[in-house]
């Protein structure tokens, strides 16, 4: 087997085993009927998430050390970032113009 059609296997299962570990748990659930504390607590989950994706992209710890920095471009993206998804109300248009606002910041400088 080539070296290519190797890397182009690897990938395309580790999509499928990514999209199967989603997807799974999905579909289990919406055949469960969960409890109201249980509905509850997991509410809370979507905004911790998202915090925490928020604080590992603006913080960067150096390589060997314990020192962190604040990741600039990262900021800098966010902020119309966050305007988009205020405006739009919409996750699809937020992610495709925050990747394209990254995107344009990394080949400007």
């Amino acid at each position: 087997m080539t070296t290519t059609l190797h890397m182009l296997l690897i990938i395309v299962l580790c999509g499928v085993i990514t999209w199967l570990t989603r997807i799974i748990p999905f579909i289990l659930i919406t055949k469960i009927r969960l409890s109201e504390t249980i509905v509850k607590w997991l509410s809370f989950i979507p905004i911790t998430l998202f915090t925490a994706l928020i604080i590992d992209g603006v913080l960067e710890q150096h390589e060997g050390t314990m020192i962190y920095s604040i990741n600039i471009p990262f900021l800098v993206t966010m902020v119309p970032t966050i305007i988009i998804a205020v405006i739009t109300r919409s996750l699809t248009m937020t992610i495709v113009g925050g990747i394209l606002l990254m995107a344009i910041l990394r080949w400007v400088f």
